[in-house]
């Protein structure tokens, strides 16, 4: 447990720092569908490995229920992102060489300064939580609506919002606990397991309704 709140200390001291501008170097400009693209990604080594899974016993079934429940997170977040800008000015130099400038140099343009506009996507703060629950109700009502209308009629248990925060709450700190599944006491049988004939439905349903893929 010592080791999972250093983990935690660490994680919200990550959450806190800003990236450092990149200057110089040449930076790609993303949208939401790279986000989307990543949620899909862990969601199909989950929706894979569950057909693989053992009846007994199987330590992929953490596997699949962290890969899961992380998918989901990201589909959520991939729906609030905001764009933050960052520019990095340099003058070129006499012998054409680049200097790091100011702001106000570019402004006033007494020296060669130029710009080069670096962007990125930023999770805004009331959303910076693993809690599935936590991420799903505090999307606005559009944006509930949307994704309960996506995946209507695919995943037999959810038919409402309330169906939908009600699962949540049944694997809400899944992505957190079930990385570390080994430090508390196993059973048998995995009472958790029953989940996966859900989660694996909204898994697909989310990807199909989002991007467009089976």
């Amino acid at each position: 447990r010592g080791y999972t709140q250093l983990q935690d200390v660490f994680m919200s001291k990550s959450k806190k720092e800003t990236p450092k501008n990149p200057g110089f170097e040449s930076t790609i400009w993303i949208n939401e569908s790279h986000i989307l693209e990543s949620a899909a990604a862990f969601g199909d080594v989950a929706i894979e490995l569950a057909k693989m899974l053992s009846q007994y016993g199987d330590p992929r079934l953490n596997v699949v229920f962290t890969n899961g429940a992380l998918a989901l997170e990201l589909y959520f977040k991939a729906q609030v992102v905001e764009r933050v800008f960052d520019p990095a000015y340099f003058e070129i130099t006499p012998d054409g060489n680049q200097r790091p400038a100011t702001e106000k140099e570019y402004v006033e343009q007494t020296k060669p300064v130029v710009s080069i506009l670096h962007s990125r996507l930023q999770v805004p703060k009331k959303y910076r939580t693993h809690e599935l629950v936590e991420l799903f109700v505090n999307l606005n009502d559009e944006v509930q609506d949307k994704i309960i209308g996506l995946i209507s009629g695919r995943v037999p248990r959810i038919k409402s919002k309330k169906d939908m925060v009600e699962f949540l709450g049944l694997i809400n700190c899944f992505f957190v606990d079930k990385r570390y599944e080994f430090e508390g006491f196993i059973s048998g049988i995995e009472a958790d397991k029953i989940h996966i004939y859900t989660l694996i439905p909204l898994l697909q349903a989310m990807k199909e309704s989002m991007l467009g893929k089976r």
